[in-house]
Order: structure tokens, then C-alpha cells, then sequence
């Protein structure tokens, strides 16, 4: 019989598979495929919330929240607002605008 996992192990597993399928969802969207690169996205967001696991921000800028789409350059379109020191994500399927914000490093030396 199979050993149990216990749930730090299930969650370096879950979050190894949902980097996975990011980077096939990049590879995807970069040959034109942009519907199986957003069911990659949206099985990923599936199995971080089966197994309670965060999505990294990293990975979290690279999909809309709303429709679950990953963006690419062909159907989001990003622009930086200097004023307000935030990037703004519009993704063209759903409409969603999602704001992250920038700012300088208070510390220059790091």
C-alpha cells in the first residue's frame, strides 16, 4: 500500500504543476493557440483551489482574473500610468482592467 501524503508535500506538488502548466500555457499562446493556453490557465486556477495553494504573483499577472484568459500581447493590451505609478492590464475578451502597482525601491542599494 501507498503511503499517504501529508499536505506540505501535496502543496509543492500543486504548485510544481500549476508552474508547469503556465509555461505551456506561454509556449501555447506563443504558436497562436490562445484557446488550449487558457484552458491550461484555468486548470491551474482549478487545482490551486482544490488544494489550497497560492497562486504566485508572478503567475498571477500572466492570466485575467475575470474570464481566466492568459494574456498575451494579441488580446490584452497593458500601458503604464506614471501619475497614479500602476500598470493597467486590460484584457480585449472580457473587458476587465486590473491595476499593479509600481513604485521605486526605497532602498537604491538592494
Amino acid at each position: 500500500m501507498a503511503r499517504p501524503r501529508d499536505k506540505a508535500d501535496q502543496k509543492k506538488i500543486a504548485l510544481e504543476r500549476i508552474r508547469i502548466l503556465f509555461d505551456q500555457a506561454g509556449e501555447l499562446a506563443a504558436d497562436g493557440d490562445y484557446d488550449s493556453a487558457t484552458s491550461r490557465v484555468r486548470q491551474a486556477h482549478i487545482i490551486g483551489l482544490r488544494c489550497n495553494v497560492r497562486m504566485p504573483r508572478e503567475l498571477k499577472m500572466r492570466y485575467c482574473r475575470r474570464c481566466k484568459s492568459y494574456l498575451a500581447s494579441n488580446n490584452s493590451r497593458k500601458r503604464l500610468n506614471s501619475r497614479e505609478k500602476r500598470l493597467e492590464v486590460k484584457c480585449l475578451r472580457c473587458g476587465y482592467v486590473s491595476y499593479l502597482p509600481y513604485a521605486r525601491e526605497k532602498n537604491p542599494n538592494r
